[in-house]
C-alpha cells in the first residue's frame, strides 16, 4: 500500500473505557468521510495504533503530516479537547513536571527521542488531546468523553481536509508491524 502524506494516528487502548478515546476518534473519522463520500478528496492514512511505543518511528518515513489524538490529563475538564504542537507540551511539562499521556511511553518523550534521532526529519506533527473521565475496564467511553469526542474528531476532520488529498480509511498499524 502507497505511503499518505499526512496520516491521523489514534492512540489508546479500547478496553479501558476513555483510554481508547484516539481509537475511537479514527472510527468517527471514517465513518464521516464514508458519508461525505470525502475519500476521494483527501490523502491521508487513519491509523489505529493502540499502544505501539517505539513502534511509532516507522509512522514518520515520507510524511509531511501527522496528527496524534490522544486521551490524557490535560488539565481540563472531562471531555474537553486541546490542540497543540510537541514544542509547546515540552515547556510546559518541564515547569510542571505534568504527564500528558496516560500510555506508559509518553507520547511527547517519544517525539523528543525520535526528533533527537533525526528520525522525524520535516515532519509536521500537531497532537489533539481529550481530557479523560474515566479509565476503568469498559470498551465504552464516558459520556463527557462521547460528546467531546465528536466535536474533536470534526475538528479533525476540517484540519485534514485542508490537505485535499485521497484518504485510505482502515490503515491497522498491526499491518506495519
Amino acid at each position: 500500500m502507497k505511503r499518505k502524506k499526512m496520516a491521523v494516528i489514534g492512540l489508546g487502548n479500547r478496553l479501558l473505557a476513555d483510554e481508547g478515546a484516539g481509537l475511537h476518534a479514527i472510527d468517527l473519522l471514517k465513518e464521516k468521510l464514508i458519508y461525505e463520500n470525502a475519500h476521494a478528496a483527501i490523502d491521508v492514512d487513519l491509523v489505529e495504533a493502540g499502544t505501539p511505543g517505539m513502534n511509532l518511528l516507522h509512522q514518520f518515513d515520507q510524511r509531511e503530516k501527522i496528527i496524534f489524538i490522544d486521551a490524557g490529563n490535560c488539565g481540563m475538564k472531562p471531555g474537553e479537547y486541546i490542540r497543540f504542537l510537541p514544542e509547546e507540551v515540552k515547556s510546559r511539562k518541564k515547569s510542571k513536571n505534568d504527564s500528558y499521556s496516560l500510555h506508559q511511553f509518553d507520547l511527547i518523550t517519544f517525539l523528543e527521542f525520535a526528533g533527537s534521532m533525526g528520525m522525524t526529519g520535516e515532519v509536521e506533527v500537531v497532537i489533539y488531546c481529550i481530557q479523560a473521565a474515566e479509565i476503568t475496564m469498559s470498551e465504552t467511553l464516558s459520556p463527557a468523553v462521547a460528546r467531546g469526542l465528536s466535536f474533536l474528531a470534526r475538528d479533525v476532520y476540517n484540519e485534514i481536509k485542508k490537505g485535499k488529498r485521497k484518504i485510505t480509511p482502515g490503515m491497522d498499524i498491526a499491518a506495519n508491524l
